[in-house]
């Protein structure tokens, strides 16, 4: 045989220490070399964390799932007929943060690449073995891109010559000479040596979910556990090498990761972090919602107002932590400055213009916790629609509104409150050593950097009047002194990704080794929106490259 001759990998099956595999011989004419691979000694387990509504969850009385996000359009429009039912009584009953748990069995796709890789197992099909390393409790329209990329990629780095793979080559280093995928700090190309460094390791690639109504405090232990389980695995059964993993996180699954490595004390257990599109310090897209609704598809499914979007979010401390923090301040021409604002302007020159910040301050006590200004975070009526209270009594009474200060249902929103106030104070500054992140600040997914109400009525001062009408979608009149206003929500005006601007997502400059700006096309990155922001081989080869970098730098290998 000569060096030309064909390759086919043969599948193996691993059973402890023992290796298996079967081959067939191959024509006299025609000779064809049998690879059987074997996993290394050292094993580095990638452990991807989803956002908020990421995460299937289901009743935990076993009467089906609470929360299972479409995945395709016949499936999308069947739960959106679904859901189209459900009042705001309904969501608020269903999506408690405490009768839901994790559901593994959401939808699973792999790719044939990846079902081949998955066919090692004794007993298990390439689905089943999936499942068990957590794909089934994503959303797989979200994530399945990423996960199925991963694995690919992460078990095929170098060809059977010993050089990068094709994928690695067009993904990383190709990609990393055209743009250094927007890095702000001094950037390190990875090399061919690097990556031959680099697979002395095997990288499997799980998944874990969490119970994102919860605090991100409390949904942590599930991913403390998980670690632990899974390096336990690769130790004890099969007998490996295997201390650490390395995180990879999307949107608010970045907070959990950071109360895991930083709160929990479990530094020493995780090697490296990828943090994607994170909220680091908020995001005024929470206030917006909560009182004037989802967008998009979420609309159908978490609210399609205020009253909706107020009855689930208000039991649920995850949420919560998604507010802007007291740290937050809206980044404008002008400079920082409070991100909740009233706003005249005539034309567009701006001349003739009246600004009044509402709330400044911290705005857990100015904002969140406000039971009287018309632009407060929370109508109490809203909390608990199932005490029948009539919205348009109590928009129109003031007297019965003051008269309700030891309401229950507000001083329970007030403990929720209280538990993600508690959880911003404690994460505050707080990031693994070896970390890498990335964020959009593209002008073309434009976000709520700050929320502004915007009247078509110049006042003096907005802060002070008396809401007299709220549709709930984030239009209201309030009256200043015998004159009633409208004023209307603004839509996402600042660069972002659609959900977090700019300034959240680029908070964790100043902790992180490597942080990524992208501002779409205009600087020839990829234009991404939050939730697919994992969905495109401009981000894939951005995670693959920082998974190279955290785990070559840490020195394991």
């Amino acid at each position: 045989m000569t060096d030309n001759t064909p390759i086919r990998e043969v599948r193996a099956q691993q059973d402890g220490d023992v290796v298996r595999a079967k081959s067939v011989l191959s024509p006299e004419g025609f000779p064809v070399r049998a690879l059987v691979k074997l996993y290394p000694k050292q094993i580095i387990p990638i452990v991807f964390i989803p956002g908020i509504m990421g995460t299937n969850l289901r009743v935990k009385d076993g009467k089906g799932y609470a929360w299972r996000p479409p995945n395709g359009k016949l499936a999308g429009l069947v739960q959106i007929i679904q859901y189209l039912g459900k009042d705001a009584v309904a969501r608020k009953k269903v999506l408690h943060p405490d009768r839901v748990e994790v559901d593994g069995e959401g939808s699973v796709s792999l790719t044939r690449k990846v079902e081949k890789q998955l066919r090692g197992a004794p007993e298990l099909d390439p689905e089943k073995l999936a499942r068990l390393f957590g794909w089934g409790e994503l959303h797989r329209d979200s994530y399945g891109q990423i996960l199925n990329t991963l694995q690919e990629r992460l078990h095929d780095i170098l060809k059977t010559d010993g050089t990068p793979d094709d994928a690695w080559v067009q993904l990383v280093l190709e990609q990393q000479k055209l743009h250094q995928f927007g890095a702000e700090k001094s950037f390190e190309e990875i090399t061919a040596d690097d990556l031959k460094r680099f697979a002395n390791a095997a990288y499997p690639v799980h998944a874990v979910g969490y119970n994102w109504l919860q605090s991100n405090n409390v949904s942590v232990q599930r991913l403390v556990d998980k670690i632990d389980a899974i390096t336990d695995f690769y130790k004890n059964t099969l007998n490996k090498d295997c201390e650490k993993v390395i995180l990879v996180t999307h949107s608010m699954g970045g907070l959990v990761a950071r109360a895991c490595t930083q709160l929990q004390g479990k530094s020493d257990k995780v090697l490296g972090v990828v943090h994607g599109v994170m909220p680091a310090i908020g995001a005024p897209a929470t206030y917006k919602r909560m009182r004037a609704g989802f967008e998009g598809v979420e609309q159908v499914l978490l609210g399609r107002n205020a009253a909706e979007a107020t009855a689930v979010l208000t039991q649920a401390p995850g949420p919560m932590e998604l507010l802007p923090t007291a740290e937050y301040q809206a980044k404008l021409p002008s400079g920082a400055q409070h991100w909740l604002r009233a706003h005249y302007s005539k034309g567009k020159a701006g001349d003739d213009e009246v600004t009044s910040f509402l709330g400044e301050g911290d705005p857990y006590d100015t904002v969140y916790l406000n039971k009287a200004d018309w632009w407060r975070l929370v109508k109490k009526e809203l909390i608990n629609p199932s005490v029948g209270r009539s919205e348009k009594d109590s928009q129109n009474s003031s007297a019965s509104e003051n008269a309700r200060v030891g309401d229950p249902d507000f001083a329970t929103y007030t403990q929720t409150l209280t538990v993600a106030r508690d959880f911003h104070t404690e994460i505050k500054g707080q990031y693994h050593n070896n970390c890498h992140a990335y964020y959009a600040a593209d002008p073309a997914q434009a976000a709520w950097g700050e929320v502004r109400w915007v009247s078509g009525t110049k006042y003096n001062n907005f802060v002070t009047g008396e809401l007299v009408d709220d549709d709930l979608n984030g239009v209201v009149k309030v009256k200043f002194g015998d004159d009633v206003c409208k004023l209307e929500i603004s839509g996402q005006d600042l660069p972002g990704d659609g959900t977090v601007p700019e300034l959240s997502g680029q908070a964790p400059k100043a902790f992180v080794k490597q942080i990524f700006r992208h501002e779409g096309k205009q600087k020839g990155h990829t234009s991404y929106d939050h939730q697919g922001s994992y969905s495109n081989d401009f981000t894939a080869g951005l995670t693959l490259y920082s998974i190279v970098k955290l785990t070559l730098e840490s020195g394991i290998l």
